[in-house]
């Protein structure tokens, strides 16, 4: 970013869209900064009952179910906007999901006890229920950002009880020529739709090995693009490749990219098939999704022990702690139902019925020339 103020070696994906801002692209190397920073910053101590980290809905439901009970709250998520991979096409408790998140956010906001920061990243999790967090309070505001207000500020929290609902995140597939730019996760296209509707390609190629991919292969398909999908297990999830073929999008069972090709971005994937078979796809955007890893950092800050699933391809808490408690996809709950019970107890509200889930296939590379493959 070149303004209001430069920092360096930003990712373009997570920074926010204000009128002023400046930035340019760089190979691999930034510059310090010339211009001295004028910004103000601050930090704050807290204390409460509970500390909620993440607002997706089990973490949501957490705060809502722990202000119910009587407690002082302070709920963090390093998003701008709560409602965590919730994209819209959800329902809970009978309405929209992001209906519901915003009639959630707002019983928070009504309450005094609560405290709730967005843009906050927990970023350092001790004993004794201590945690540092992260708030960017005034960048979204680029030029018009008041003078007098911090910049940025570090809250020093302590609570009783710490619930870590911090979601999980897409993992990749590794093959040859992965790093070539129009590659990206399925679950981030999905997010780029519906968030900000922004369709990232045309003609796209969904490469999976787990169910969630299809969900962006067909809310793309809905939206214009020409979707084929490539699962590497030998029985796709009969569910979605119903859902696919009313749309005419193309499932190929036992595919796996061996390649990609193209100059400034991709333009054709190496395919390979059960039975020897190989093929070429043309594309303009490559969509991967090789399950999902548990995002228990902060559970690991407090020495909590992990244990690896073979059933998710990834370590997820294995025991409780004291003072701590890990929900949702944190916990390797990977069904929205499931994320609500963990947050409300025995209040969850009502999902929708969700299709049986096909085993992830726990795929971590492919075939192909070793020496041009990244992770």
């Amino acid at each position: 970013i070149e303004e209001p103020f430069p920092e360096p070696m930003l990712l373009a994906s997570t920074v926010e869209l204000t009128d002023g801002l400046a930035a340019r692209g760089v190979s691999g190397r930034g510059r310090l900064a010339e211009v001295a920073d004028t910004a103000r910053y601050d930090r704050k101590h807290t204390h409460c009952d509970t500390l909620v980290i993440g607002a997706g809905p089990a973490g949501l439901l957490a705060a809502r179910t722990a202000v119910r009970a009587g407690e002082s709250v302070v709920l963090v998520d390093d998003r701008p906007v709560a409602g965590g991979s919730l994209t819209g096409t959800e329902r809970i408790a009978g309405r929209p999901a992001l209906q519901f998140v915003a009639d959630t956010v707002a019983q928070l906001a009504a309450h005094p006890d609560v405290l709730h920061l967005q843009r906050t990243t927990a970023f350092g999790h001790y004993d004794d229920g201590f945690v540092l967090a992260l708030e960017r309070r005034t960048d979204q505001l680029g030029a018009s950002a008041p003078r007098h207000r911090s910049r940025q500020r570090v809250h020093r929290i302590r609570a009783e009880q710490v619930v870590v609902a911090t979601g999980a995140h897409e993992r990749p597939i590794v093959f040859a020529d992965n790093d070539r730019p129009g590659i990206m996760l399925a679950a981030s296209a999905r997010d780029y739709l519906h968030r900000y509707g922004v369709l990232a390609g045309r003609q796209i190629v969904v490469f999976t090995s787990d169910d969630a991919a299809y969900a962006a292969a067909t809310d793309l398909s809905d939206a214009g693009a020409d979707v084929t999908v490539l699962d590497a297990r030998p029985a796709p999830p009969a569910h979605w490749v119903t859902r696919c073929a009313e749309r005419g999008v193309a499932v190929h069972p036992e595919a796996v990219v061996t390649g990609t090709s193209g100059e400034e971005r991709i333009t054709e994937v190496q395919v390979a098939v059960a039975g020897g078979g190989r093929w070429t796809l043309p594309t303009d955007l490559l969509l991967v999704s090789g399950g999902w890893n548990p995002t228990a950092h902060l559970f690991s800050h407090v020495r909590g022990p992990l244990a690896y699933d073979p059933a998710l391809g990834a370590f997820r808490p294995a025991e409780t702690l004291p003072g701590v408690t890990v929900i949702g996809a944190a916990n390797g709950t990977l069904d929205l139902a499931g994320c609500l019970r963990e947050g409300a107890g025995g209040d969850a509200p009502s999902t929708a019925p969700e299709p049986v889930r096909t085993p992830t296939r726990v795929l971590w590379r492919t075939e192909g020339d070793r020496a041009r493959q990244f992770v």
